[in-house]
């Protein structure tokens, strides 16, 4: 054991000595209101990050509340709380080890579990704990038991468990005990100078010697008995007694008559003042005579309390009598159960009940709290008529209940539960309750709502209501100011409305509390009330109130308030008041106001600046990084608005919205597959924290399901670098429907396969943006095979997407014959292409939301031959409706416009065709797995065309078409 917790210990005798009596019933709640609206905020944080297993801030919040209210049990009991949460009990006990130095007798204290069991440890701090349980349980000899270690007893330890023991001896009534313990300190060379004048005291006490004076030579004559007992008389009339007193100190005469013996003993009444032993040692030899000395001698050894000669003097007079001196000396001897049942006889006789005041007050005053307790618990409801003295009985519970509320068993705390007759007889138990801390007893007490309690009663109503029922503890406070206005209760009040959100009503309430009962603190409350109102004038005139006064300091809360109440116009005051809150504690809120108006002010990198120190002040807090994340995007730095992102991510990696945040600027970045990874958590979130996808039509969200299906396909095309498209059409004679195998080129029939690479997206570019490609196709030659084998031929190209929102792509192709059978030569392809949808509702993918879905698309299509020198352009609008079928299918008639036009150079002039379409195709999706949409498609249609004007001989057309995509 260190010197540093032994000098601890040694201050443990302190709490051994008797609690004396509060004046007033102790506070249902250890700290004020304005302490308890300091400490809230911290608690509430401080609750939040344990739940979330934030330890830092866990503890820091709880140890600023602490700082807030050092001695409140509340606030101690909150930190050993989170100690042990988060596995360190020795903390946890050093922090309530501190509580019990300020509040020792507090049982919510003392309920809470030790870091170390010491029932059986031989260790010396186990030694002086059990010894020190024993002093205060009154158990001297099991005390003295752990002194009998010889090495313990020579401890610094054991030094001042044997000093506690001297002390708790002498307060017990035990003086051999004490002398002893004197001793060994003696002995052990420990005894200090004020304990030695202690234990004097001890030995006078125990040892007094008798210092009679030599007594005068008497008169050798007067030796009869009867002539003794005339000059003692003569004395006593003349008036001479010092020389009474001498002469009786020099006889012990012996009397033949009774009435003549009990003359002496009046005599030795009468300077019984001087020399009680006179008195006390005469031999009696009639036996009625032994009563009268008893009943003379009983009053004087009472006065001297001589507890030993009044209890022989008590000896020798009937049980019965004297019952008050009976009671008296059980009290001063300590004997309190036998104090208390001479209380309880006095009570029980005739008009006994008048007593209790005083035999309450005689055994509380000497330390029998627990024996008062009972006397007064078994008059109770002291339903004797007279409501003065029951409200003086209640009151004195009430002291003992503030001082030892443990004395109070659950029997009896039911008994002072149940309301008494008269509003004011409940009135006298609210105190008593509230020193209990039973809410319970007073909201059951005062709920009649009685309109004669008093401004006090309905004060202590507010109080148990705090918590429970925060809106009525606003009603009660708000009874005890009307009653009351102006002071204390006012205070209360606005502090509680302020509590319930009652904003305007505690507003109200300051403005009627005296300013001269306000103090800074009250001020200030009445600030933030102003501002919770959003009332910014009414806050700037408490805070000019506030610096009127002389108490009030200008600390970084109030330079905050003056922030939040400056005018919105005025943002270079509020900039001000935040720099100077700052300058004397940085804070996150702080910063974060700061930034607020500086985005307002139009300087976003000024803003993420600021947010920048709030989140180094904060990293925890993950609301405060993901705006951090969002003020650099606003700043346009999002190479410094990732790693915010990426720390909110880390903190809440649930929350969907920071997913895809990161998601998206990792496209933005042109890291392809970090930003799939992000789109793979942001599928697993919308299935519900990584639980099992749900199947199609069981959420019952068209919104949830478009989601999801639009984030597999991001997940999907992320993952791709290859993709193989297939066409082919064959008709019943030439048309020129637009194609993508040959823009331009009237066939029969035709057919392609092209094979795509995606490269990976440049930062900041599109995620596809750059693909290269080639294929192969064929049509139905200048003959009009319904084949599609003729001329066929290689393309080879790129494929370019110069912006994110549009689907548009430029191109730009090698053809190349294969064979030359056809007498065809390569050529060069420029071509531009885009299509339009509307919106993603008209899309042609697949829906996973309802039975089907409405389909447009608008395709243009412009290209050029270089060689041939033939320009082409292609308008088209098709509408259609997908019937969903079974296994992802679906049934889609549609219909077509089509214009096309053709530039067929060397002189043959222009070309141009307006047409229209009505068909039908069979739509199969296949490939979707969890994270992935529908990665492969094929379609199969027949499809009647009626051309309106055309440069073909032929004006209706059908067709078969077959594609897709793989």
């Amino acid at each position: 054991m260190t010197r540093a917790s032994v000098r601890a210990l040694l201050m443990l005798p302190l709490a051994l000595v008797p609690p004396v009596f509060a004046q007033q019933p102790a506070r249902v709640d250890d700290v004020s209101a304005y302490r308890r609206f300091l400490i809230y905020p911290h608690q509430q944080r401080a609750f939040a990050a344990m739940k979330a297993g934030d330890q830092a801030t866990a503890i820091a919040e709880f140890t600023r509340a602490r700082e807030l209210a050092p001695r409140s049990v509340s606030t101690a009991l909150d930190l050993a709380e989170a100690w042990r949460h988060f596995g360190q009990p020795a903390r946890a006990e050093a922090v309530l080890a501190e509580q019990r130095r300020y509040t020792p007798g507090d049982q919510r204290v003392a309920a809470q579990p030790v870091a170390r069991d010491c029932t059986r440890d031989p260790a010396a701090v186990c030694r002086m704990q059990r010894g020190y349980d024993a002093l205060r349980a009154g158990e001297l000899a099991r005390a003295q038991a752990e002194l009998d270690d010889a090495a313990f007893a020579r401890s610094d330890a054991g030094v001042a468990l044997q000093r506690a023991l001297a002390q708790r001896a002498i307060y017990l009534g035990e003086p051999a005990r004490a002398d002893a313990a004197f001793a060994a300190l003696q002995a052990a060379g420990q005894l200090q100078a004020a304990e030695r004048g202690q234990w004097f005291a001890l030995l006078l006490q125990r040892r007094k010697l008798d210092a009679a004076s030599t007594l005068q030579e008497a008169h050798a004559e007067l030796q009869v008995p009867l002539q003794q007992l005339a000059m003692a008389h003569a004395l006593a009339d003349a008036g001479e007694d010092a020389a009474l007193l001498a002469y009786l100190t020099m006889h012990q005469p012996v009397f033949a008559r009774e009435v003549q013996e009990r003359q002496w003993l009046y005599l030795l009444a009468h300077v019984e003042a001087r020399r009680p032993d006179l008195l006390t040692r005469y031999r009696v030899h009639f036996a009625a005579n032994r009563t009268v000395q008893a009943r003379l001698a009983l009053p004087g050894a009472l006065a001297r309390d001589d507890r030993g000669a009044a209890q022989r003097a008590l000896a020798q007079l009937p049980p019965g009598d004297f019952g008050e001196a009976r009671f008296g000396l059980a009290l001063r001897a300590g004997r309190f159960d036998e104090a208390l049942r001479r209380a309880q006889t006095l009570v029980a006789k005739r008009d006994g009940a008048r007593q209790l005041d005083a035999l309450s007050y005689r055994l509380i005053d000497a330390g029998a709290t627990a024996q008062g307790k009972q006397l007064l618990m078994q008059a109770y409801p002291f339903g004797d008529g007279d409501e003065l003295h029951a409200e003086a009985m209640l009151a004195r519970l009430a002291l003992i209940a503030a001082a030892q509320p443990t004395q109070f068993d659950a029997a009896d705390r039911a008994r002072l539960r149940k309301p008494l007759g008269s509003a004011r007889l409940r009135s006298a138990q609210v105190p008593l309750l509230a020193s209990l801390g039973d809410c319970d007893g007073v909201r059951a007490v005062m709920g009649d709502f009685d309109p004669d309690y008093p401004a006090d009663r309905w004060a202590a109503l507010g109080h148990c209501l705090q918590q429970a029922r925060p809106g009525l503890a606003e009603y009660a406070y708000a009874q005890a100011s009307q009653r009351v206005p102006g002071g204390e209760y006012t205070r209360a009040l606005a502090y509680q409305a302020y509590a319930t959100q009652d904003y305007a009503a505690a507003l109200g309430a300051w403005d009627r509390v005296d300013p001269a009962q306000m103090s800074a603190a009250d001020r200030l409350a009445a600030a933030t009330t102003a501002m919770a109102v959003g009332d910014r004038g009414a806050a700037r005139r408490w805070l000019d109130r506030y610096d009127a006064g002389a108490d009030g300091r200008r600390d970084d809360a109030y330079w905050w308030l003056r922030a939040q109440s400056a005018d919105p116009a005025d943002s270079a005051t509020e900039e001000a008041a935040l720099q100077q809150a700052i300058a004397q504690r940085p804070d996150a809120h702080y910063y974060a106001r700061l930034a607020q108006v500086q985005r307002t002010r139009g300087e976003p990198a000024r803003a993420a600046a600021s947010l920048e120190r709030a989140s180094a002040l904060a990293p925890q807090d993950a609301a405060l990084a993901a705006t951090l994340g969002y003020a650099w995007l606003q700043a346009g730095d999002p190479a410094r608005a990732r790693p915010a992102f990426e720390r909110a991510h880390r903190l809440q990696p649930d929350d969907p919205g920071l997913t895809r945040q990161l998601m998206y600027l990792q496209l933005a970045d042109g890291d392809r597959a970090q930003a799939r990874v992000y789109a793979a958590q942001a599928i697993d979130q919308l299935d519900g924290r990584g639980g099992p996808a749900a199947q199609e039509g069981d959420a019952g969200d068209d919104r949830v399901e478009r989601e999801r299906f639009n984030l597999r396909r991001l997940h999907e095309d992320l993952g791709r670098r290859w993709r193989v498209l297939g066409d082919l059409a064959i008709g019943d004679s030439v048309s020129s429907a637009a194609n993508a195998i040959a823009p331009g080129v009237s066939y029969r029939s035709y057919a392609q396969v092209e094979a795509q690479y995606r490269f990976d997206a440049p930062p900041g570019g599109d995620e596809n943006t750059l693909a290269a490609y080639a294929r192969v196709f064929a049509g139905s030659g200048a003959q009009g095979d319904w084949q599609p084998v003729h001329a066929p031929r290689l393309g080879v190209g790129v494929h370019w997407k110069p912006w994110r929102s549009q689907t548009i792509v430029f191109s730009a192709e090698q053809q190349l014959a294969i064979g030359r059978a056809d007498g065809r030569r390569s050529d060069t392809l420029l071509r531009a292409s885009g299509s339009w949808t509307g919106s993603e509702r008209f899309s042609d993918d697949w829906h996973p939301e309802g039975r089907g879905w409405f389909a447009q698309n608008i395709y243009v299509d412009v290209a050029r031959y270089l060689r041939a020198r033939q320009s082409v352009a292609t308008l088209d609008y098709q509408w259609g409706y997908h019937r969903k079928l079974p296994d992802a299918q679906t049934l889609e008639p549609f219909v077509r416009l089509q214009a096309n036009g053709i530039e067929r150079g060397h002189g043959q002039g222009f070309g141009h065709d307006l047409r229209a379409g009505l068909g039908v195709r069979w739509n199969f999706w296949y490939g979707e797995s969890r994270y992935d949409a529908y990665a492969h498609r094929v379609r199969i249609g027949l499809e009647w065309q009626h051309a309106f004007t055309s440069y073909l001989r032929e004006s209706n057309v059908v067709f078969l078409t077959v594609g897709g995509q793989w």
